[in-house]
């Protein structure tokens, strides 16, 4: 059986989180078993990512050698290559230009894999948004996620299914989130009813669960409106990333 979603998500969470050393050991642990059992394209996301967080830590070599068995593997994210912090450490090595020379990727991929980026920063804007609105509910009611369904179109290189992967990692960290969050807010509010009584009125309660419920259908329409639309006739064959703007146009 190819390692699956649950094994990534394990691996990449401490990543999100902000801790870089123990993803790398999560990724780098991984690494045999994507090897074994695959798929390739998941075994080309682990070696970019390890060569992203090599490179972030000053190891040089180590992010080099790691972002050459990512290409050869198919991936051509080119637009991590332009804007991740570790690639940016790697791209003054000797070898970086003979490697991001073979990154090669059609338009309907980077269309795609831009459409990819922006929909997570998008998801990281809503969690903070929702962590704000939440502060002052006084109901008991559990908080709606709604998240844009991933594209199926099929792609040309092994760069956007990693990055679809990534994106729904992202999604399922941000589930966790609110529902941790949810969790800690309904126990405290039980909590405190338990001890001194019901500390907001029935209308006050009524109205903070349907402003919750308000901003449930705004964050649903936000997310039909952000679904991904692909260009009709967008090429699909790959051109050398080199040859394209660093905007992605």
């Amino acid at each position: 059986m190819e390692v699956g979603f649950n094994e990534l998500y394990a691996a990449c969470q401490p990543i999100i989180y902000g801790d870089m050393a123990r993803g790398r050991q999560a990724l780098t642990a991984l690494l045999p078993e994507a090897w074994r059992r695959g798929p390739r394209w998941g075994l080309a996301m682990i070696h970019a990512m390890l060569a992203d967080l090599h490179g972030r830590g000053g190891d040089v070599p180590g992010g080099i050698q790691h972002l050459r068995a990512a290409v050869e593997l198919g991936w051509n994210d080119c637009l991590s290559i332009w804007s991740d912090p570790g690639f940016a450490v790697l791209s003054r090595a000797p070898h970086f230009a003979e490697i991001y020379g073979r990154v090669w990727i059609s338009p309907a991929d980077l269309e795609e894999l831009g459409w990819l980026r922006a929909e997570a920063t998008a998801i990281g804007q809503e969690l903070s948004r929702i962590a704000a609105e939440n502060l002052d509910r006084v109901d008991h009611g559990l908080t709606d996620v709604f998240h844009v369904p991933l594209p199926t179109r099929a792609p040309d290189g092994a760069g956007v299914l990693a990055a679809r992967m990534s994106l729904a990692i992202m999604q399922r960290v941000g589930l966790d989130l609110v529902a941790s969050s949810d969790i800690s807010r309904i126990s405290g509010r039980i909590a405190v009813d338990a001890i001194d009584g019901p500390a907001y009125s029935q209308w006050e309660t009524w109205h903070s669960a349907d402003l919750a419920g308000s901003r449930a259908a705004a964050r649903r329409a936000s997310a039909q409106a952000r679904a991904f639309r692909p260009t009709p006739g967008l090429s699909t064959v790959p051109v050398p990333a080199t040859s394209l703007p660093r905007n992605g146009g």
